[in-house]
């Protein structure tokens, strides 16, 4: 009997031949490179920038990663410092802000773009959805061991 790779079923439709057929892997972009948008870019949220332009350089930096290895970037081994974060893990004001846009996801994806700053949005299908820029690790503050 031979072994079915991984993410494919054989179907069997009457009178005709069976076939495999490959299944969508939900995390399958993990291989692929990001992808911005900005549509969902809260605006009356979004604090200045004093130099929008390190967030792209940050921004070009990444589109050369797959999303793997984003998502497994580490700093001093530690863990990821981009991953989901649970909507109950936010401050209070951005899971207010988030009701009042009507975004109802159960967790939004952060990204860093230095020691404390972040791009808080929706990851979907590889496209990262800007929602906020958090320069001071603010929508999601770490809370320090054993203080």
């Amino acid at each position: 009997m031979s072994k079915r790779k991984k993410g494919t079923r054989t179907i069997h439709v009457p009178g005709h031949e069976k076939y495999t057929r490959r299944e969508s892997q939900p995390d399958s972009f993990f291989h692929k490179n990001p992808s911005w948008r900005f549509q969902f870019m809260d605006k009356e949220e979004w604090p200045p920038v004093n130099n929008i332009s390190d967030i792209v350089k940050k921004l070009c930096e990444y589109e050369k990663m797959t999303w793997a290895v984003i998502d497994g970037a580490s700093k001093s081994g530690k863990g990821s410092r981009n991953h989901y974060v649970p909507v109950i893990d936010m401050c209070k004001r951005a899971r207010v802000r988030l009701e009042q846009l009507n975004l109802t996801y159960d967790e939004y994806y952060s990204i860093a773009l230095t020691g404390k700053s972040r791009l808080w949005g929706i990851l979907e299908s590889g496209i990262f959805h800007i929602l906020w820029y958090d320069p001071y690790h603010e929508v999601c503050p770490s809370v320090k061991r054993h203080t």
